[in-house]
């Protein structure tokens, strides 16, 4: 369960989530919101990477984490982009055995095999490159390279903003599977009515707070 109560963050005279109060989670759950209205600051501040200007964040009863210059954010909460950011120059595998060694895990070749599996990827030649794979293919090995032991909180970020309708579904489907039969709180922040449909619940960011539907 993820708490958040009376959160602000302010940039100047910019103020994006002003007094934000909601409970998220167990199940699926969808935010959105044009471009700029704090969605991903939402995200960003549940995973850690952020610090608010004001309130209070709880994941299961605890503060997040907060990132240094020794530590990414908490290591409960792990965040998937738009963008993929997966590694061009290593392989399949080598991202995800990479991902893993940051976390403290040494992934044996079966268990790079259940990652595949997870997202189903498990058909993939694990040598090929990042950048010879489509769209939905490289943001599901990104949503494998972010799952692990311990993480309980997934949050993604626009992850179908740059793949077609057909991918677009199939990484909706995943995200939605992973959030409903694995025991990992799914956080969707999308633009797509397509996407949030999905989700379990649906909030809009309305002038800086969450209103449900």
């Amino acid at each position: 369960m993820i708490s958040v109560e009376d959160l602000t963050v302010a940039y100047g005279d910019v103020t994006p989530l002003d007094g934000l109060t909601v409970e998220l989670g167990p199940h699926p759950t969808a935010v959105m919101g044009p471009s700029g209205s704090g969605k991903s600051t939402l995200l960003r501040v549940v995973a850690g990477l952020q610090r608010p200007s004001a309130g209070l964040v709880e994941i299961d009863g605890t503060p997040p984490r907060q990132a240094s210059w020794r530590s990414g954010g908490d290591p409960r909460v792990a965040l998937i982009h738009q963008d993929y950011r997966l590694v061009p120059f290593l392989t399949v595998e080598e991202n995800l055995r990479l991902a893993a060694e940051v976390r403290g895990e040494d992934l044996d070749d079966d268990e790079v095999g259940e990652r595949l599996a997870a997202v189903r990827l498990d058909h993939l030649d694990r040598a090929r490159l990042p950048g010879t794979l489509s769209g939905g293919e490289q943001q599901r090995l990104a949503i494998a390279r972010a799952l692990g032991p311990g993480v309980s909180v997934l949050l993604a970020d626009e992850p179908t903003g740059a793949l077609d309708a057909e991918n677009t579904a199939v990484v909706t489907d995943l995200l939605v599977d992973l959030g409903a039969g694995r025991g990992v709180q799914v956080v969707i922040a999308t633009h797509d009515a397509s996407v949030a449909e999905r989700a379990a619940a649906v909030y809009r960011v309305d002038q800086g707070r969450l209103v449900r539907g």
